[in-house]
């Protein structure tokens, strides 16, 4: 019970809320379960690096990278940061715009980063709703309850701690 983190007000009614990943190798090992994968990286990822460090962005384009995933971003950085490493496998989606295209791929799992809130909240549940068969993890540092799994709510520092890990996790298995 300790770990029910939000109000019942957060979740549509129904039994589908969240699974929490308390560790970071937890996630890698349900993101390697999948083949198609894509990794949703939204514009507030400028704020979480104003707030973190400055090479947050880096390490979450080489985590996408490690885990051969196709990048769908709204934010200029992310994209100023794939051009400049050459990386062709991405696509500028705002967040709108990602159901949609989620519905016309074969995504197994989606997983979310960078995301206003509310937006998130949004598009996770109409994931979860009306394409039940795609399984979504949310990397933000505050729980997201409509993702088939996220991470626990993490204060800011602990939280990049954990992405350091996960991509150091994917530089010493290749």
């Amino acid at each position: 019970m300790a770990l029910e983190y939000w109000l019942y007000g957060d979740i549509p009614p129904g039994p589908i809320k969240a699974s929490i990943i308390t560790d970071i190798k937890t996630a890698l090992d349900v993101i390697n379960r999948f083949r198609n994968r894509l990794m949703a990286i939204g514009s507030q990822i400028s704020r979480l690096k104003d707030l973190t460090s400055q090479d947050l962005i880096e390490k979450i384009v080489s985590i996408a990278q490690g885990l051969n995933a196709f990048i769908a971003t709204s934010s200029t950085e992310v994209v100023k940061i794939l051009d400049a490493k050459d990386v062709k496998s991405y696509e500028i989606v705002f967040p709108l715009e990602l159901a949609k295209k989620v519905a016309k791929s074969n995504f197994d799992i989606i997983m979310f980063i960078g995301y206003p809130y509310a937006y998130e909240w949004l598009i996770l549940n109409y994931i979860k709703n009306y394409m039940p068969n795609v399984k979504t993890l949310s990397l933000e540092p505050y729980a997201q309850p409509n993702a088939t799994w996220t991470l626990t709510s993490l204060p800011l520092q602990i939280w990049y701690k954990n992405i350091c890990s996960l991509e150091s996790m994917l530089k010493g298995s290749k």
